[in-house]
């Protein structure tokens, strides 16, 4: 069976709203993965984003493993050299 069609990296943009799945717990927050786009290293800093309301929630009500959640690309950044990059997560505004 053929894997779904995926969005390519290079169409991420800083403030869009994606469906990530949560794939670990650090000490210092979250990994994911994004739905529909080619895999790329993904995370929420819940220690460095703790102001922002949306994030202080996550962190209450911590997802569990596994779980699709709504997150924002709060930054998308090369790592170390091409094709690598990171995309830094926030969570939707509250309003």
């Amino acid at each position: 069976m053929a894997d779904k069609a995926r969005r390519p990296l290079s169409e991420l943009h800083q403030g869009e709203a994606v469906q990530a799945v949560i794939t670990g717990h650090q000490p210092w927050g979250l990994t994911a993965e994004l739905d529909g786009y080619e895999p790329v290293g993904a995370s929420l800093d819940m220690i460095r984003r703790s102001s922002e309301p949306g994030v202080a929630r996550l962190a209450r009500e911590l997802p569990p493993v596994g779980v699709t959640v709504d997150l924002v690309v709060g930054e998308v950044r090369a790592w170390h050299r091409e094709p690598w990059i990171w995309v830094d997560l926030t969570a939707p505004s509250t309003d």
